[in-house]
């Protein structure tokens, strides 16, 4: 009998880096990523998941492969739940900007 092993993908190793990323993320990318992100908020489906459509998630792979990592490839759009994970991640780094008390 085998037993499976699941592979670490790129949100399995970085944890709970998403302060030290948020913290990296210039203004005019700060912008344009919240502007993604609230056309995500408004796309869900009657279960709260989300539905990314391929222009607004290549949009927002470009900050993703220039932010987190470099070495994404655009094919995390063939099964969705990659970018699912993806949006999710960074919907936790906006929530981040939501919530600072500066």
């Amino acid at each position: 009998m085998t037993l499976p092993i699941a592979k670490k993908t790129i949100f399995d190793k970085m944890g709970n880096k998403q302060t030290e990323i948020a913290d990296q993320i210039l203004g005019e990318d700060k912008k344009e990523i919240q502007r993604l992100m609230k056309l995500f908020i408004s796309r869900r489906d009657a279960r709260g998941a989300w539905q990314i459509p391929r222009k607004e998630g290549n949009e927002l792979f470009v900050y993703f492969q220039k932010y987190v990592d470099p070495k994404a490839t655009p094919n995390i759009f063939g099964c969705g739940g990659c970018a699912k994970k993806m949006v999710d991640f960074m919907f936790s780094i906006y929530r981040i900007w939501q919530n600072q008390t500066k």
